[in-house]
């Protein structure tokens, strides 16, 4: 058997010959980071948390009111054993308005559990979309418009896909002295 006829010859000059005409491997990009998010909607708008702000998403639980707090308060629920209080996101954001009507709930609602700051609560949304995965560089500072001006403290930016996903702040809200003073005045 002569060199030119080895089989590992042939494959070699396939590979040769192949490699002329063959498109460049694109090169791998590794400096790309992404951002995660859990989609809600909360009166018609579309808004994101992060996934590492929430510890679970559940239907909405019966809840057992509480006297002597705000509306926005739905009441205690048991979670797997643990107590936490329930509140309606969409009425705590709207709560300071002055023709606020609290929300009727439906079907759709879920809650979004939240341990933050030794603060356990379930916030109460319209409805959750699943998640979300963006590229750290397609955030932008700015709230569209369609924002009211009452949800901005809340906020952080939002991305753009098919549409805007307005960056929900866990942290402005745990945070916020309206919210972590329940009590009825």
């Amino acid at each position: 058997m002569s060199n030119s006829s080895h089989p590992f010859d042939y494959l070699e000059t396939l590979e040769q010959s192949a490699s002329l005409y063959s498109a460049q491997i694109p090169v791998e990009q590794t400096d790309l980071s992404y951002w995660q998010g859990v989609s809600f909607v909360l009166d018609g708008q579309h808004y994101m948390v992060q996934v590492g702000s929430i510890s679970e998403i559940l239907p909405v639980p019966q809840t057992t009111p509480l006297p002597g707090v705000q509306r926005w308060v739905r009441g205690l629920a048991n979670v797997r054993g643990r107590l936490i209080p329930v509140v309606s996101l969409g009425d705590f954001l709207k709560s300071n308005q002055a023709s606020y009507v609290s929300s009727q709930p439906n079907h759709n609602n879920r809650i979004l559990v939240i341990e933050k700051k030794d603060i356990s609560v379930g916030l109460i949304v319209d409805e959750v979309k699943g998640m979300q995965q963006f590229t750290a560089s397609s955030h932008a500072d700015e709230i569209p418009a369609t924002i009211p001006e009452n949800i901005h403290p809340f906020t952080q930016g939002s991305y753009v896909k098919d549409q805007h996903y307005v960056v929900f702040s866990v942290e402005g809200l745990v945070t916020n002295e309206r919210f972590l003073k329940a009590a009825s005045e």
